[in-house]
């Protein structure tokens, strides 16, 4: 199991594209608190003071309820620690809809795979 104190320092360390995001103050969070490290991923979240979003049954309505709304208003990045079935319909409807980049890292252990992920708004040029 992650300990907040690991996390930080392993998302720091290998996955700088995490903490830069997160360190915007324009970033929400996407947590499922049931994956293994779910509950450092959301201590890592409120250390950080972002807005913070559980993933619950449905991906999708969650976003169509709560997340589009709010990057339709203002871009903004999303990090999170999903399922990977969860990661890839929020990946496809974040790139497709508000035209963000994808950075992830998926951890195939045990019978759940999982990911953590940052997406960012696109720079337009």
């Amino acid at each position: 199991m992650m300990t907040g104190a690991w996390l930080s320092t392993a998302a720091g360390g290998a996955w700088p594209w995490l903490t830069h995001a997160a360190a915007r103050h324009d970033t929400l969070a996407v947590i499922d608190s049931t994956l293994a490290c779910g509950p450092a991923f959301a201590d890592y979240v409120a250390h950080m003071k972002l807005p913070a979003f559980e993933t619950g049954d449905d991906i999708g309505a969650l976003w169509y309820t709560v997340l589009a709304p709010r990057l339709a208003q203002r871009p903004a990045s999303l990090i999170g620690l999903t399922r990977a079935s969860d990661y890839f319909v929020l990946k496809e409807l974040a790139t497709r809809a508000v035209h963000m980049v994808e950075h992830s890292y998926e951890q195939d252990a045990g019978p759940i795979a999982h990911v953590a992920f940052a997406l960012t708004p696109r720079l337009l040029r």
